[in-house]
């Protein structure tokens, strides 16, 4: 008994290495337009705070710029609004969420996660869902902190002249996710 404990807690303790290194020391792909420079600055921050990878924010001029990227895998996620996720793809403006999620899993490998409050949501490839496993979790916890008027008042100062970085952090400590 005394022995199959003992390999237990071997087992254990080197598979807890593995799990909290997981994303430690590598580099995240952010794709967005320019007006979603806030949130990426926002997730930017979360992800490095609390998984040890370096985030790059790539910023692209338009989304066919920022959807070929995500096509040559130059991108591991990207931050979509809703409404305009049905004309990425060439389709009405009349699909619900399944149908948008479910689309863009056939056509683009790609993964939603919720949406939340803001009309953006985090929007993974599949590559990037199996080599950063902590990813979904952690973002859908930032969707689930930025509501709706929270978000609009932060893109206000943002117009209004208050550095993107600084704002994300006093926002990241003020709900307690760094």
């Amino acid at each position: 008994m005394k022995k199959i404990i003992s390999i237990c807690f071997l087992a254990l303790a080197l598979a807890m290495p593995n799990l909290s290194t997981a994303c430690v020391g590598k580099t995240v792909y952010l794709g967005i337009t320019p007006n979603e420079r806030l949130l990426a600055e926002i997730a930017s921050l979360l992800i490095s705070e609390r998984t040890g990878s370096t985030v790059q924010i790539d910023v692209y001029n338009n989304a066919t710029e920022l959807y070929n990227a995500v096509k040559h895998g130059k991108v591991n996620f990207i931050f979509e609004s809703t409404s305009a996720a049905p004309e990425a793809i060439g389709k009405p403006k009349n699909l619900t969420f399944d149908q948008i999620k479910n689309e863009y899993r056939t056509k683009l490998n790609l993964t939603w996660l919720e949406p939340g409050s803001t009309k953006y949501a985090p929007v993974l490839t599949s590559e990037t869902l199996s080599t950063y496993p902590a990813l979904p979790k952690l973002l859908n916890k930032l969707s689930k902190a930025l509501e709706n008027d929270t978000y609009l008042k932060m893109v206000k100062s943002v117009e209004s002249g208050e550095k993107p970085k600084k704002l994300a952090k006093d926002f990241l400590k003020g709900k307690k996710l760094i």
